[in-house]
């Protein structure tokens, strides 16, 4: 659901290499947990931050910015679900003209946290940024245990696969909100845009099936239990809390498809802020099962992203 772009990393190691960080003393050290307030960071508004995180392997072949994430091996940068909005992910751009070469290692970030709307060169929001940024390589050659578990469950590609996750769950909450318009051709040709109907979604969710780490052609019960399966694997105490927030979108997803499959839904003729004109949309019959899964889903991805946001290096 969320567009996915991808380079080649022989691409990246092309890049040109940036300049390292000279002396960062100065600057206030951030972490990725106290990015996740928002009142904080704008306190640090126009001054000097440094932060330490690993490269995403998406980003631009001029070297201009990278996105900077606090966990290695990966490439697209997260987001909220259905939206471009970054989450847990710092964009930083590089001082003029200098510019980033990719790295696998660990890096320390120092630059001026700037404040403002952005929207990128990939299309991806934020409204805050690390800018005339430097790094430097991070040693991590005596790294904690702790550290250590962190990279080998990166390793495994499985974050990506449970954002992916969110993405299928948020749309089984909200597929009838401005969030979704679905697009389709008449007999002549001629492209609409329209909401989904109850009918459409079903047969949607029901064709979405998680297989080889990635959605393929038909949804299968064993989706979340794959998930939790792969988590284990690594470390089974360790990961039990992020089992936890699975197993809390797992039930949220299913009580989201069982008001769908009872036809918990009517349809409603009124404003849509999307088409800008009254609208065939549809609504849940119980307005209280409405605001209960939206304040559920509010809690259960909010505990994932400040599940992701503690890991530091």
């Amino acid at each position: 659901m969320k567009r996915i772009i991808s380079l080649t990393l022989v691409l990246l190691l092309l890049l040109p290499f940036a300049v390292s960080c000279g002396d960062d003393s100065s600057a206030t050290l951030i972490s990725f947990s106290e990015a996740a307030s928002v009142e904080y960071l704008k306190t640090l508004d126009g001054k000097k931050v440094s932060i330490i995180g690993y490269m995403s392997s998406l980003s631009p072949v001029s070297g201009s910015f990278m996105y900077l994430m606090n966990m290695p091996y990966q490439s697209c940068p997260f987001c909220v679900p259905n939206t471009t909005q970054l989450s847990n992910t710092m964009a930083v751009y590089a001082k003029k003209n200098s510019s980033f070469k990719y790295t696998d290692k660990a890096i320390s970030v120092t630059g001026t946290l700037k404040f403002g709307n952005y929207v990128d060169d990939f299309g991806y929001v934020y409204n805050y940024r690390i800018e005339n940024a430097t790094y430097s390589e991070v040693d991590t050659s005596n790294m904690s245990d702790t550290l250590r578990l962190w990279q080998s469950f990166a390793s495994t590609g499985v974050l990506q696969d449970i954002q992916a996750m969110y993405d299928y769950v948020y749309f089984v909450c909200f597929w009838w909100s401005d969030s979704y318009i679905t697009t389709f051709k008449d007999g002549s040709g001629n492209t609409f845009k329209d909401y989904w109907n109850p009918d459409i979604a079903l047969r949607y969710i029901k064709n979405v099936e998680y297989k080889d780490g990635g959605f393929s052609d038909m949804y299968i019960s064993e989706y979340f239990d794959g998930l939790v399966s792969r988590i284990e694997a690594v470390d089974k105490e360790a990961f039990s809390d992020l089992v936890q927030n699975i197993r809390e979108a797992e039930a949220l997803a299913n009580s989201a498809l069982s008001e769908l499959e009872n036809g918990g839904y009517k349809e409603v003729y009124e404003y849509s802020d999307y088409f800008k004109e009254n609208h065939t949309m549809y609504k849940h019959i119980d307005e209280n099962k409405q605001i209960e899964i939206n304040n559920e889903w509010n809690t259960v991805w909010g505990n994932f992203s400040l599940w992701l946001a503690k890991w530091e290096v």
